[in-house]
């Protein structure tokens, strides 16, 4: 793996991890305040950008195989 590659796949990684983590933040978080939906406002808006995170992740994890076929191996 080339320097490059590494480094998207470690993006990738943090990206998907960041990812789901907002989302099971915003889970919980709307859950505790069923009975108030509107009382918690970041627990929507980690609902709204966990997804968006965990595909920015998916397109680094798809550059980084993309890199990683393009190089030839020696």
């Amino acid at each position: 793996m080339t320097p490059v590659t590494k480094r998207l796949t470690v993006v990738a990684v943090v990206l998907i991890t960041a990812g789901a983590v907002l989302l099971s933040a915003g889970s919980l978080g709307y859950q505790a305040t069923s009975d108030r939906p509107d009382a918690n406002i970041g627990a929507g808006l980690a609902l709204i950008a966990g997804p968006y995170v965990v595909g920015l992740g998916l397109v680094f994890a798809l550059s980084a195989a993309l890199t990683h076929l393009a190089t030839r191996r020696r």
